[in-house]
């Protein structure tokens, strides 16, 4: 059996999404509540997950649940409900924090905290709802990000766990091959909650622009097509593969 090929209606890439079974850590957040509901607009079953209550809904097809990607029975208990409906389709981790600070400076409690949250809770949701999805066939899309590609002062901590994000990526996609496609993103900051208190910042904004080749900074909506396509048959031939989305800034 041949899995991940891609359709020949290349005006509609993402038509598989629909009747999809989806699964989003971090639902409520930016990326990850946008990331959402994209999916469900393409006709997809979702079920976004976030440690937060469960708000109003923007589609009676995102069925918001409360989960915590450092608790594994969490995740578990929605799996169980997912996999009642069917296997899991797609898994995109969008679950993650930021704390500011350097190598030097990160204490214990810090270092374990970005750790267990970034790249801990990555490893519990693929396992979890990775194994259903070894067996009838899936996408998983990861966030890692460009601090895990270069150094950045104010972030190496994080920086370090989305580098190992990116490699659980590649080691994933070769044992969960060929049933499973591992893929994932590493953008640049752009504006959202995690980054609302640099983007207030006018010198920031314009050092980040100085550095990146092409001259503007990410937009949810250019994270949203990346994981579409990831996760659709679109990307049927990609897996392993961390995707830099930083508008040239890491070729400095």
């Amino acid at each position: 059996m041949q899995h991940h090929l891609p359709s020949a209606s290349y005006d509609s890439p993402y038509r598989d999404l629909a009747g999809a079974r989806v699964v989003v850590t971090g639902g409520r957040g930016t990326l990850g509540g946008a990331i959402a509901r994209a999916c469900a607009g393409l006709g997809a079953k979702v079920w976004s997950l976030d440690v937060t209550p469960s708000g109003p809904t923007a589609s009676g097809t995102v069925r918001e649940r409360m989960a915590n990607v450092r608790d594994r029975a969490s995740l578990e208990t929605v799996r169980d409900e997912v996999e009642a409906d069917g296997a899991t389709t797609v898994l995109i981790n969008a679950a993650g924090i930021q704390r500011r600070t350097d190598f030097a400076g990160c204490d214990e409690a810090t270092w374990q905290e970005l750790m267990d949250i970034n790249l801990n809770g990555v490893y519990r949701s693929c396992q979890v709802f990775g194994a259903g999805m070894r067996k009838t066939g899936g996408s998983i899309v990861n966030f890692s990000s460009v601090s895990g590609v270069v150094v950045s002062g104010k972030g190496t901590p994080y920086g370090i766990a989305k580098a190992a994000v990116s490699f659980m990526t590649k080691v994933i996609a070769v044992e969960w091959a060929p049933q499973v496609r591992v893929n994932a993103i590493a953008p640049t900051a752009i504006p959202s909650g995690m980054t609302a208190d640099l983007f207030v910042s006018p010198a920031y904004v314009a050092a980040k622009l100085a550095d990146i080749p092409l001259k503007r900074v990410g937009t949810v909506e250019d994270m949203v097509h990346a994981a579409l396509f990831l996760a659709s048959s679109a990307s049927g031939l990609i897996t392993g593969q961390t995707v830099i989305m930083d508008g040239g800034l890491s070729l400095r």
